[in-house]
């Protein structure tokens, strides 16, 4: 007879360093905090495609200041990669962890790094997946995919950007996140996930606006330009693996550059596997994951699990009970 096991989902807010910070924690065990992309996306990214870890770990995901449930600011200069690594340490302490691992994808990487030069002896393991770590180093990898397009369509790209990408409202202007989304499709999946319509990019326009978008999609320019973590990166000797799909966003020789520059690091590429690689990918990244975390079995993602969900909002997480 087979044992179902549940098990222990809580959500809530966390006041952290100037923004309420909402999170979700499931599972039990060392802990493991995931930070989704963007900028301005949202921990749903992550879901339900992660959830097997939490069978040995307690996976902690949040949603970045101005993204997801998170607080909006009244002031967008406030969305800094300063304050972000803030409010990790924020979320840190609320849980009381005196280390843990940390996964960032895509600019959650960007973010994973920036914590980890800052606090590394409060780090286990770090995982950065399908990310790069410097802002040369991903515009040039933008610069790669627009140069594989057709004349026509390089056209309607600078077309846009002259003219301006960008509504009053500070979402982008018609036809050019749907554009965007049509150039990056072969990228973000390799085979697109069984949706009826294409996701939104964000939730948090003004956070994408304000760290990395102002004047094109396909280059960084917003307060994240000129960010560069070479040099930091090469005094890191936390335990670190640089994962990315082979048909990603990122290309293998700019993952390869990060791996080199990391004293600790260990470089996977993932086959058939595009930017979402948890989801184009999700067991052998599930797996992946886990062995690097040393557990003793690998985790399935076809497992099934029941779940308990503890609904409210607190200010402050509290140790969650046995489901």
């Amino acid at each position: 007879m087979s044992v179902r096991r549940s098990i222990a989902i809580r959500d809530g807010y966390i006041q952290a360093a100037g923004a309420k910070i909402y999170f979700k924690s499931l599972g039990r065990g060392p802990a493991l905090v995931a930070l989704h992309g963007g900028p301005g996306a949202d921990h749903g990214d992550f879901l339900p495609y992660l959830r097997p870890l939490a069978r040995r770990n307690q996976l902690i995901l949040i949603d970045e200041r101005g993204s997801g449930r998170s607080e909006r600011l009244h002031d967008p200069r406030k969305y800094t990669l300063d304050a972000m690594v803030g409010d990790l340490c924020c979320v840190r302490k609320a849980f009381g962890l005196k280390r843990f691992a940390l996964l960032g994808h895509s600019f959650g990487g960007i973010l994973a790094q920036a914590y980890a030069v800052r606090f590394p002896k409060t780090l286990a393991r770090l995982i950065l997946a399908g990310t790069a770590h410097s802002a040369k180093i991903f515009d040039a990898d933008f610069r790669r995919i627009r140069a594989t397009l057709s004349p026509g369509v390089r056209a309607r790209m600078t077309a846009f950007e002259n003219r301006g990408i960008f509504r009053a409202d500070g979402r982008y202007v018609r036809g050019y996140e749907t554009l965007c989304s049509k150039i990056l499709a072969p990228y973000m999946y390799f085979r697109p996930p069984p949706t009826a319509e294409p996701q939104p990019y964000v939730s948090g326009w003004e956070v994408l606006r304000e760290m990395w978008v102002r004047r094109s999609d396909f280059r960084i320019d917003g307060n994240l330009k000129g960010l560069d973590f070479t040099s930091k990166l090469k005094t890191l000797t936390v335990p670190t693996l640089v994962v990315l799909g082979d048909h990603d966003i990122v290309s293998v020789a700019s993952a390869k550059a990060l791996a080199a520059v990391l004293p600790n690091a260990k470089l996977t590429v993932l086959s058939n596997c595009g930017h979402m690689m948890y989801i184009d990918q999700t067991r052998r990244f599930n797996n992946l994951v886990s062995e690097f975390f040393g557990s003793q079995q690998s985790v399935l993602a076809g497992d099934r699990q029941a779940l308990e969900h503890t609904p409210g909002s607190v200010s402050m997480p509290k140790r969650a009970k046995e489901a």
